[in-house]
């Protein structure tokens, strides 16, 4: 009995209560919504002010910025290499209505796609691409999702008669990333991770996720992101001219329950395995009083989403919250057993 009591001390029921049911049931629940960040001209639709040559536009794209860290580009409007639009079109409109050159569908979104071309032979001299730099700061407790269709094109003869020789991939990169006076910092990237899964002539979405706690040392510098040919010869067609083309790029930003570290949508022991890990380059002191506060919150519909956890995750979980609970009330919690016995 005693010893019932001096647990019933140091962990109220009602503690006890809020701890153990959203754990096993999720019962606490909040609401997790997205909004979409601006980005201009994200399907690279307009091409107002460029110099269109048939299907294509060459040299800066309208909202955007050439990435050029090695300086191979010559300003990205030729002669070796390009960026700029690609408009697919209809060979043969009358017999084979609807099939497009390039990209049999067409673009993914809308009628263009972003480019990045070089002519075969200058493969590995450097990555570059397009950038823009958006009107967004990076905020506290914030869930962003960056979605690009990455195109893999196919072999082709263009508007002019020339053919060009696309087999094969030379990989790309996406990257989110922040910006200040001190330079650019990434926060995350997808470095060619669907290379080999997308056939030619088709696209395939690029996704990165990155959620942020209530210190992390970028807050408040202003949000990029960057669209990457990594300009690496696919060994299997050494002949191949070189192209990575983007498409319908989209950035949404869901704000999180305060100590939901991980980003899934509950607060739970899985997030404070993740403030170990990361104290103190990522999370702080603010981070840790969050996940205690709100530790059994989860978002709504996380558990559609979300496996249950395992009885053993469930454990681990009590254990870590009870380690930094006890510390804290043991000796008060004492002191009033004491007293009533």
């Amino acid at each position: 009995m005693q010893k019932q009591l001096a647990l019933a001390t140091i962990i109220p029921w009602g503690l006890r209560h809020r701890l153990l049911i959203p754990l096993i049931f999720g019962m606490s629940t909040s609401t997790l919504q997205a909004a979409p960040i601006a980005i201009t001209n994200p399907g690279f639709e307009d091409i107002s002010g460029e110099s269109p040559s048939n299907e294509f536009t060459f040299g800066p794209l309208n909202g955007w910025d050439l990435y050029d860290p090695n300086l191979i580009t010559s300003g990205g409007a030729g002669g070796t290499y390009f960026i700029g639009t690609l408009t697919p079109f209809e060979p043969d409109p009358i017999g084979s209505p609807g099939e497009y050159a390039n990209f049999p569908d067409g673009a993914a979104e809308g009628q263009r796609v972003g480019i990045a071309f070089n002519f075969q032979g200058s493969d590995g001299q450097g990555e570059y691409g397009f950038e823009q730099v958006l009107n967004v700061t990076l905020q506290a407790n914030t869930l962003y999702t960056l979605q690009v269709e990455i195109g893999n094109i196919d072999s082709a003869t263009a508007m002019n008669g020339t053919f060009f020789p696309l087999a094969g991939f030379p990989g790309y990169r996406v990257d989110l990333f922040t910006r200040d006076l001190g330079g650019d910092e990434n926060l995350d990237s997808d470095d060619d991770s669907l290379a080999g899964s997308i056939s030619d002539g088709e696209f395939g979405t690029s996704t990165i996720t990155f959620a942020t706690g209530a210190e992390h040392p970028q807050l408040g510098e202003d949000l990029g992101i960057r669209l990457v040919n990594l300009n690496q010869l696919d060994p299997s067609f050494p002949l191949s001219d070189i192209e990575v083309d983007f498409d319908d790029a989209g950035l949404d930003a869901s704000a999180l329950t305060p100590g939901d570290l991980n980003a899934d949508g509950a607060v739970n022991g899985a997030d404070f395995l993740a403030w170990q890990r990361e104290f103190p380059a990522l999370y702080g002191t603010t981070d840790l009083a969050n996940w205690e506060t709100n530790y059994g919150n989860m978002a709504v519909g996380a558990l559609s989403y979300h496996s249950v956890p395992e009885s053993s995750t469930v454990a681990l979980s009590l254990i870590a919250f009870l380690q930094i609970l006890i510390r804290r009330r043991f000796f008060q919690g004492l002191q009033i057993f004491r007293s009533r016995c």
